[in-house]
C-alpha cells in the first residue's frame, strides 16, 4: 500500500508519518518505510542541495527537478518495496506537487500531463490530507532552528498552495481529510 500524506507546510505531515509509520510496524507488526522525493535517494538529495539554494533559475527547471525526483524515487524505491509488501508512507505527494507548480503559475492539466510522465498509470495512493490555519502553519516553519527556503514562502504563498489543495481534494477518490485532528470527510475508501 501506498499512503501520501499531503498538506501546506508546518501542518505536521513528517509528524503523522512517523507516527502512521509505528503503528504499522508496532501494532500490526507490517514493514513501512517512509519517502520524500527530495530525500530518500542520493539522487533526489543532490536535486535538493540545489533547489533549497537562492541561485537563480526558472520554475521549469525547478518543476522538471522535482519530476526527477519522483521519477527516480518510484523506480529505485517505490516500486521493489510494494512488491515486497511493504507499507510506503510518502511524506508529500501529488497533492503537494500540484498545489506548489501551481502558485508557481503553472496550470493543472499541464502538472497532471507532465506528471503522468513521471509515474506508471499503475501509481495509485491512498491519500491522507492534513489541513490547518496558515497562520499557524508558518508560525511553526519559522520557529524552525533552520527554515528552509520552501518554509520562508510566506502567508501569500501558503495561503494560494492551501487554495489548491484543497480544491485538489474535491476530485480526489479514496482520501482521508483531518483538520484540527478530526476526521472532517472521508471520500469513497
Amino acid at each position: 500500500m501506498i499512503i501520501e500524506v499531503e498538506g501546506i507546510d508546518g501542518v505536521g505531515k513528517t509528524s503523522q508519518c512517523q507516527l502512521l509509520k509505528s503503528w504499522f510496524e508496532e501494532t500490526l507488526g507490517q514493514q513501512a518505510i517512509i519517502v520524500k522525493d527530495l530525500e530518500s535517494t542520493k539522487l533526489g538529495r543532490q536535486i535538493k542541495d540545489i533547489l533549497v539554494t537562492d541561485a537563480p533559475r526558472s520554475r521549469e527547471v525547478e518543476l522538471f527537478g522535482f519530476l526527477c525526483c519522483k521519477a527516480h524515487l518510484f523506480t529505485e524505491i517505490l516500486e521493489k518495496e510494494v512488491e515486497a509488501g511493504t507499507h510506503i508512507i510518502c511524506d508529500r505527494g501529488v497533492g503537494s506537487f500540484l498545489s506548489y507548480f501551481e502558485v508557481m503559475g503553472f496550470e493543472r492539466a499541464f502538472l497532471e500531463t507532465v506528471l503522468a510522465v513521471a509515474l506508471p498509470r499503475t501509481y495509485c495512493p491512498q491519500t491522507i490530507l492534513f489541513d490547518a490555519d496558515v497562520s499557524v502553519t508558518l508560525h511553526r516553519n519559522l520557529s524552525k532552528s533552520m527554515p528552509s527556503k520552501f518554509d520562508s514562502m510566506g502567508s501569500g504563498f501558503f495561503e494560494r498552495q492551501r487554495k489548491y489543495i484543497l480544491s485538489w481534494l474535491l476530485q480526489k477518490i479514496g482520501l482521508l481529510y483531518l483538520a484540527n485532528n478530526l476526521a472532517k470527510r472521508f471520500i469513497n475508501p
